[in-house]
């Protein structure tokens, strides 16, 4: 298969990334950006107001969450901090006094016991609703050149550009979505009944069609955003990072089909090479970076090697292994469960059955448990993985006792990572590592080695995938792979192929 050759600059910034003239984009709902300009006439703000500004502050109430896609606001209510409000403008309360004046926002005061800061939503109760409406956003540039150039300082001058600039060089113009065709697709998806909204609790309907409206939205007018904290989880978060899989068929590059290589089981197998490799300088180094505030670090790798090298723990973590190599860890986990059965059973339109599982999780956006629904026991299992390996000591639900009693010693091993210290968030430490060994692997070693290798290859990542154009993927499949088995020493995890289009056939190749 021919490749596609582009042509694109290798050393790239943030002055590369956003031109001299880039004017920096913000978001709004039609109604709320009307409500805003009716109220400017009946209700003049204070001297010196700038509506840039006040757009920017209110286009937050979309932008936060949509950023962090997975994230439930209890009520809808959005956290914004107050240092980086005054970050923007020192007048920042001025504006959001003035907004909670004209009533086109509404507020949660600060809790200290929460260690949450005040909270904003829209306040819809002002504005009148009937029937069904499909939602409407409108962009807005930047015009304020001070304010503009504060903005491109205060949110583009990040990591990424320094520690990983090769993953920044693709988003240009010729990374394309349908718009068009999304929208007509999936109308159902971006409309809600207007008489069926609550805002006295937290409507996943609204909040679902904004998300997906604004991610949309930023890739049709091009305004990427890249990211990138050390200090937190250490992975590069972008738009196709915050974009719904669902938009995915609908993404080219230069006319040309995209297609993923996902690393199967990844927080097990991530889990699984820590253990391996206790003894590997580099994710030692990764392990005194997550718990550098350990003072028995010394002793509690001491533990984790003593446990590990056991006979006892090798019969017993072989399997798992196996399991999590070959990409069969969930289905490995389904006979663990045998009282999870389906609650109800339906035939799709090819006649084959569906099974459908409910199972109750804690969610802490919420605080509180919530009952999930589930396509499939191996969808449930995935969770149910998530609860496993990150889920706090001090409550510890009923699956994951079950699963300590067939894997005892790696619970242990567990428990030893997240009972560090004595901190209530101590636990977080652990998935925080998982993290940040994939950043580690993904980022600053196999996508440095597969861009300096192949610098003329358009080249993603999300998060544990590995994305690129149809024509490249065999050469870039191939090249993760070989990479993975060097930086790993051996423990290769399983791949899955991912044809960003909803038929195979229909592959776009320039």
């Amino acid at each position: 298969m021919k490749t596609q050759q582009y042509k694109s600059k290798r050393k790239i910034n943030v002055t590369a990334f956003y031109h001299k003239d880039f004017k920096w984009k913000v978001v709004l709902p039609t109604i709320i950006y009307n409500y805003l300009q009716d109220k400017l006439q009946e209700q003049p703000p204070f001297k010196g107001f700038k509506e840039d500004i006040a757009l920017y502050y209110l286009s937050l109430i979309i932008s936060v969450p949509a950023g962090k896609k997975d994230k439930i606001y209890k009520y809808g209510y959005v956290p914004l901090f107050a240092q980086a409000l005054k970050d923007k403008n020192y007048r920042y309360k001025e504006y959001f006094k003035y907004f909670l004046d004209i009533g086109i926002l509404e507020y949660k005061e600060y809790s200290t016991s929460a260690k949450k800061s005040k909270s904003f939503r829209y306040n819809f109760s002002n504005i009148k609703f009937e029937g069904t409406e499909c939602v409407n956003f409108q962009v807005f540039e930047i015009s304020d050149v001070n304010f503009n150039k504060k903005l491109l300082k205060e949110d583009l001058f990040n990591d990424c550009f320094s520690s990983c600039p090769q993953l920044c060089t693709w988003f240009d113009d010729g990374l394309h979505i349908d718009f068009d065709r999304l929208c007509y697709d999936m109308q159902s998806e971006f409309c809600y009944n207007k008489y069926n909204l609550s805002y006295n609790v937290f409507n996943p309907i609204l909040s679902k069609v904004y998300n997906y409206w604004y991610s949309a939205l930023m890739l049709k007018e091009q305004c990427f955003r890249v990211s990138r904290k050390p200090h937190s989880d250490n992975r590069l978060h972008t738009n196709l990072t915050n974009m719904p899989s669902k938009f995915r068929p609908y993404m080219t590059y230069h006319g040309e089909n995209i297609q993923s290589l996902d690393i199967k089981n990844s927080q097990p197998y991530f889990m699984v090479l820590v253990l391996e490799n206790l003894d590997n300088s580099n994710v030692r180094g990764i392990i005194n970076k997550v718990f550098k505030n350990n003072s028995d670090m010394g002793m509690m790798m001491q533990k984790l090697q003593q446990i590990t090298s056991s006979k006892a723990f090798q019969e017993e973590f072989s399997p798992l292994k196996n399991a999590v190599l070959t990409g069969q860890f969930y289905e490995f986990l389904m006979p663990l469960f045998p009282d999870i059965k389906p609650f109800k059973v339906v035939s799709d339109s090819k006649g084959q059955s569906i099974e459908y599982y409910q199972h109750r999780f804690f969610n802490s956006s919420k605080n509180l448990i919530e009952l999930c629904e589930f396509k499939s026991k191996r969808d449930l299992m995935k969770r149910l993985t998530l609860q496993i390996l990150y889920t706090p000591l001090a409550r510890p639900s009923k699956e994951y006792m079950i699963f300590k009693l067939h894997f005892p010693l790696l619970c242990e091993c567990i428990e030893v990572f997240k009972a560090t210290t004595d901190e209530p968030d101590s636990f977080k430490l652990f998935p925080k590592l998982l993290q940040q060994v994939e950043s580690d692997c993904v980022l600053d070693k196999i996508s440095k080695e597969l861009c300096k290798k192949y610098p003329q290859m358009p080249f993603w990542t999300i998060h544990d995938s590995f994305c690129t154009t149809q024509s490249w993927f065999p050469i870039m499949k191939t090249a993760v792979k070989e990479l993975f088995l060097s930086y790993s020493d051996g423990i290769l995890p399983s791949f899955k192929c991912d044809p960003w289009c909803k038929d195979c056939e229909c592959l776009k190749v320039a």
